[in-house]
């Protein structure tokens, strides 16, 4: 049986029974990691709360402190090399040398291995680890100030869309028939395959709908397109209000009040106040 079969069944014999198979591969995954035990303690609570399969942080904390007690003996095991039958390098070599039959192995055992390299090498090693560093931190950079600039192009999108549905119902009265989505892909805000294909659904007056799903398959992807009317040919006259997850603030809303922040939704009062002062 390999570690990540032992790590596996430790994790489904220490949390709670009934776990999505993703969820159980996402945590295994997350306890081979390098990181340290305190990283690792962090991450596992609060992803077991946000999959909702614990209710409180303390519940979180009691679990996660069950499994990694449980994984520490596997942790501790140290691989012995003259068990396992594997050999060392005796030196530096290449496949052409292993081909021609080259005894390039030695026996394993406790003695120190290795080469000393030279000053030279090892500093232009040292540029190299720092340069893919740099070139990491870059990356993270770009992505994020995408992701910045799609979420800005997505909340004025949505705010335009309000503002619209504002307007239309001033002019030909409140939408009082069912919504009717017309069959429609969701693209995957990330890039690659689309979230859903060919969807769509019928929403009739007078009734309560729930979206139900697990994390990252696109809930919240698809409430903010069908806010914004991206998708689904919703009626741009619909009234939609829709509730984000993730705020962005300027420094002047950082000094809001609650009570500011809720009258600011109400798009149509800003609109009113805004003619009003015209």
């Amino acid at each position: 049986m390999s570690a990540t079969d032992n790590v596996r069944n430790i994790c489904i014999s220490h949390l709670p029974s009934g776990l999505d198979v993703d969820i159980i591969d996402y945590i295994v995954n997350m306890m081979e990691g390098e990181e340290e035990e305190t990283e690792k303690r962090e991450a596992l609570e609060g992803f077991l709360l946000s999959c909702g399969v614990v209710e409180s942080e303390d519940e979180a904390t009691v679990q996660c402190r069950k499994l990694l007690d449980a994984l520490a003996p596997l942790a501790a095991q140290a691989v012995d090399l003259s068990d396992t039958g594997l050999k060392v390098l005796s030196k530096a070599t290449t496949m052409a040398a292993l081909d021609g039959g080259e005894d390039a192995f030695r026996e394993a055992g406790t003695e120190l291995g290795g080469r000393l390299v030279s000053m030279d090498e090892a500093l232009d090693s040292r540029k190299k680890r720092k340069a893919a560093e740099e070139a990491e931190r870059r990356a993270c950079k770009a992505t994020y100030l995408r992701i910045a600039v799609q979420r800005q192009e997505e909340e004025a999108a949505l705010q335009a869309a309000m503002a619209r549905a504002v307007t239309l119902r001033r002019k030909i009265g409140a939408f009082t028939g069912q919504i009717e989505a017309k069959p429609f892909p969701l693209p995957n805000p990330g890039g690659g395959t689309p979230l859903l294909e060919n969807a769509s659904f019928t929403l009739v007056r007078g009734r309560v709908y729930g979206l139900i799903g697990r994390n990252g398959k696109g809930k919240s992807t698809l409430l903010r397109a069908l806010a914004s009317r991206t998708v689904g040919n919703i009626p741009p006259e619909v009234t939609v209000h829709y509730v984000s997850q993730e705020v962005q603030l300027d420094e002047a809303m950082l000094l809001w009040t609650p009570v500011q922040f809720v009258v600011h939704a109400d798009i149509e009062r800003r609109m009113l106040l805004e003619e009003q002062a015209r």
